[in-house]
């Protein structure tokens, strides 16, 4: 019996039986300075609309249509500005709250993507940064006067209206719906800095655990709005949150009860969950395998460090891999058939159950479009 494309899957997601393998893509536009003298290689236009008409009707693949929920809403009493420094060629932001300024000041050039603005998350920050957002207490108290959980009513009207024209995508061609909650150490790394966030979770972890009681606040509550929406997908990134960076002790010290928490609520609510991992896996395989996450999404699995079949093996069954063709070393290449061995990789350590066909993390519009083919048309001989 065959499957709407929406129950193919959530169905792989929960390591179920599907009528076939499900191909849903990850693809990145990248910005205006990403794609500056470079050509846009994808066959659509730039909105999530185009893309998911030409991957259902075109390329035959099972798309998820990304919903927002929830956020942030900043107490009425902060206020912000931000000026250019042209002598200096520097941005600067600044937020005024109860508890005191919140600042941050990057160095502008043509590879800035955000125009006069200073985002608190973006990973232009770690390059550009002269002042990162998060040095002290009380900056962290600042903070929490701007990462507040959503409650207005004017806010969740935007947010309930924005969903209503996703679900109208999703259920015209009877599509997943997905929302990305919670940064945690990936949004911690782009406020204070990579090697600042390193230090402070050894000499201040107290700044890091502030920080993330606040992200795990928002997430929370983001979850709440997801689940009252409808949302089918809560997917959490880690992207950040890895042996990269921190050993698997740290990564249990700071992450592993708020991840938890926050799974539990969305798989209580009805949804499936999913987490953003790419690199630097290795160390914390058994810690990862104590997540009670539905499914991985990302392993780059032709990284110098991994072992794909140890990984999946690791898992002992108890997560679906949303996997394919690494974006570092195979979808730039200029070759097809490395693309279409990396399909062939995937089902082999996988199996059918529970895999999701997608580049990984994502296909950029500036790689050459001849291996996001030879990915499709490797998946569909496969199936």
């Amino acid at each position: 019996m065959q499957m709407t494309s929406r129950e193919r899957v959530l169905g792989a997601m929960r390591r179920q039986s599907v009528d076939y393998v499900p191909c849903s893509p990850s693809f990145n536009a990248l910005s205006d300075a990403q794609r500056r003298g470079k050509r846009w290689n994808f066959p659509w236009g730039p909105s999530q609309y185009e893309q998911i008409h030409y991957g259902v009707t075109e390329l035959g693949t099972d798309p998820v249509v990304n919903v927002s929920a929830g956020g942030y809403e900043a107490a009425p009493e902060v206020s912000s500005s931000v000026w250019y420094d042209a002598d200096a060629g520097l941005i600067h932001k600044r937020f005024d709250t109860p508890a005191g300024p919140l600042s941050s000041t990057v160095r502008y050039d043509e590879r800035w993507p955000h125009g006069l603005d200073i985002p608190f998350h973006t990973d232009f920050n770690p390059a550009h940064a002269v002042k990162f957002w998060l040095e002290t207490a009380e900056d962290l108290e600042a903070l929490s006067y701007i990462f507040r959980p959503v409650s207005s009513e004017a806010t969740l009207a935007r947010t309930r209206f924005a969903f209503m024209e996703a679900r109208q995508i999703a259920d015209e061609f009877g599509l997943a719906t997905r929302a990305s909650v919670g940064l945690g150490l990936t949004g911690a790394l782009q406020m204070f800095g990579p090697s600042e966030l390193c230090i402070a979770m050894v000499e201040t972890p107290e700044l890091v655990d502030a920080y993330l009681e606040l992200d795990h606040r928002l997430n929370m509550r983001s979850i709440e709005i997801a689940l009252e929406l409808g949302v089918d997908i809560i997917h959490r990134n880690g992207f950040y949150e890895t042996a990269d960076f921190y050993s698997p002790a740290m990564l249990r010290r700071f992450l592993l009860e708020r991840l938890q928490t926050e799974f539990r609520a969305a798989g209580d609510g009805g949804a499936v969950t999913c987490y953003t991992i790419n690199t630097g896996l290795m160390p914390m395989l058994e810690y990862l395998r104590e997540l009670e996450v539905d499914c991985l999404f990302g392993v780059d699995i032709a990284h110098k460090d991994h072992d794909f079949a140890r990984i999946v093996a690791s898992q002992e069954g108890s997560k679906s891999f949303w996997v394919g063709p690494s974006s570092a070393y195979h979808l730039q290449e200029p070759d097809p058939e490395v693309t279409r061995d990396a399909v062939r990789e995937c089902f082999r350590v996988v199996g059918r159950e529970g895999l999701i066909i997608s580049p990984c993390p994502s296909l950029h519009s500036i790689m050459p479009w001849q291996n996001g083919m030879a990915m499709i048309e490797e998946w569909k001989r496969l199936i």
